[in-house]
């Protein structure tokens, strides 16, 4: 080994040392039945053992256990050992088991290695050693690129061959929530492949069903799905697993892969794993996130019928719901423009009722053909007719879950007196059991009477006319005022849900 230097160029042989141990990969720190897996208390006991050659006295480790980064400014303990450096000056050496271990980018490595020279502090690798000169200065300039070539190439390679398996229809990531990563067995070899999960899939199906009949804002679907039983994988942390947020939800319904696709880097292949839904369904529940989402709904303690339908006129913005307090303590409600929001508008605040009144004289002036009267038939019996399916597929799934929910009870009572099983605990689940089973039922009985009340309920069209459902026949009544399918359209013939004022 070649023999290190410290100040001064005198060889290093006493003083205070630290130890800057790390993995880049979090499976090698859960390897083996140590908590620190294998790499790290190799790496200990190198470091240690080079400081006892040279007499250092080793006063601190800084370990970084299954965190990859490129740059040291993404290393909390690295950072954290540099500021010890540079704060307490009490430390004449930095102990690596490689140069690798530490950088990653040569730019890094030349800024760390000037910094530590200004402090008199010396960087020791166990396995490639420099001395404190200026050929050893260039050996550790030339390690560190090509530590750094290295590290790209082979995140080149990686990224180069996980394109190429989402060519083929595979699956470069872990699979999705819905699905498990399993290994099959062609021809006596083992191929890694992605299969439905037999306990999520259904459920993540559910969630799309659900979505799509336009009846569940994401915080209602996530008590819905929950109540039904979904909830993440299961880790070390969260044996259970976890509640789906409100981030994850919106990120489910939006992703292709659960239409039998694979997107990788603004590209979409063909996978060859199932698909959870149709494309007619995934094509519904993009058609409720736009104009939930992208028309303005929103989960809010206020709620109107013109709620993101009205848009002015002088900037094309949409009109957002403002309540104000007046100095007597009364509410108010106001159409704000959000291009007066932010400075691009000078559309003043508009009282409610001036605005409906605009909406209602607009509509006044709008008439319709026969062929769009047709047509709104058609799409509203459609509806109709799909909603009542997804409403019978969600009693099925919320009734094959009560049915989980109590076989899991009754082996919880089974189990109550028996001695190697703690009877608070068993009373605490059983308690749990009961207020899920109660939520399913509650959600049983809306379902219940969705369907009781579809039969004969009146629907409102674009137009305000009244839609009446009387058996399989659905009929579009003639208001006056309203829409006119008696006549030729006299006027601009429209269907647009949205009103410009002025």
């Amino acid at each position: 080994m070649t023999s290190s230097k410290g100040k001064g160029d005198k060889p290093l042989r006493s003083g205070r040392a630290v130890l800057y141990l790390r993995v880049s990969d979090p499976k090698q720190v859960n390897t083996d039945y140590d908590p620190e897996g294998n790499s790290i208390p190799a790496q200990r006991k190198a470091c240690t053992e080079l400081a006892g050659q040279l007499g250092l006295t080793v006063v601190e480790e800084y370990v970084e256990p299954g965190r990859s980064a490129k740059t040291i400014d993404r290393r909390p303990r690295f950072n954290a050992m540099m500021e010890r450096v540079r704060r307490d000056r009490d430390v004449d050496a930095i102990i690596i088991y490689t140069r690798s271990r530490i950088f990653r980018n040569a730019a890094d490595a030349a800024m760390t290695r000037r910094e530590l020279k200004l402090l008199g502090v010396s960087l020791l690798s166990v396995k490639d050693p420099t001395t404190d000169s200026i050929s050893g200065d260039m050996l550790a300039g030339i390690l560190d690129v090509v530590n750094e070539y290295q590290s790209r190439a082979a995140g080149d390679d990686i990224a180069y061959k996980m394109e190429a398996k989402a060519q083929r229809g595979g699956t470069p990531n872990r699979a999705r929530l819905g699905y498990l990563n399993a290994t099959e067995s062609v021809e006596g070899r083992p191929v890694r492949t992605v299969i439905p999960d037999p306990e999520r899939a259904p459920l993540v199906r559910m969630l799309f069903e659900h979505y799509a009949t336009g009846q569940y804002t994401f915080k209602q679907l996530r008590e819905t799905v929950t109540a039904a039983g979904l909830r993440t994988r299961p880790t070390k942390r969260y044996p259970a697993g976890c509640e789906l947020s409100i981030h994850a939800i919106g990120k489910i319904l939006k992703d292709r892969y659960y239409l039998g696709k694979v997107p990788y880097k603004g590209r979409e292949y063909d996978g060859r794993h199932e698909p959870l839904v149709t494309p007619v369904l995934f094509e519904q529940v993009q058609q409720v996130l736009y104009v939930q989402r992208n028309a303005g709904v929103r989960d809010r303690k206020w709620d109107h019928y013109l709620k993101g339908l009205v848009h002015c006129a002088r900037c094309k913005r949409r009109l957002t719901l403002e309540r104000a307090k007046s100095k007597t303590d009364r509410y108010y409600f106001y159409f704000l423009c959000l291009g007066r929001a932010s400075g691009e508008c000078d559309l003043p605040r508009m009282a409610v009722d001036a605005v409906e009144d605009h909406v209602v004289t607009h509509w006044a002036t709008v008439t319709i053909s026969h062929s769009e009267a047709d047509e709104i038939r058609s799409g509203l019996a459609d509806a109709l007719e799909a909603e009542g399916s997804v409403t019978e597929a969600m009693r099925r799934e919320l009734e094959r879950e009560l049915r989980r929910l109590e076989t899991a009870e009754d082996q919880c009572v089974d189990l109550i007196g028996h001695p190697d099983w703690p009877a608070d605990k068993l009373t605490t689940k059983i308690r749990r059991l009961r207020d899920q089973r109660e939520a399913i039922n509650a959600r049983l009985a809306d379902v219940h009477a969705q369907r009781l009340d579809k039969a004969g309920r009146p629907l409102s069209c674009c137009c305000s006319c009244s839609v009446i459902r009387s058996g399989s026949i659905v009929t579009l009544p003639m208001m006056s005022g309203g829409c006119s399918t008696g006549s030729a359209s006299t006027g601009s013939s429209s269907t647009e849900a949205t009103t410009d004022l002025p």
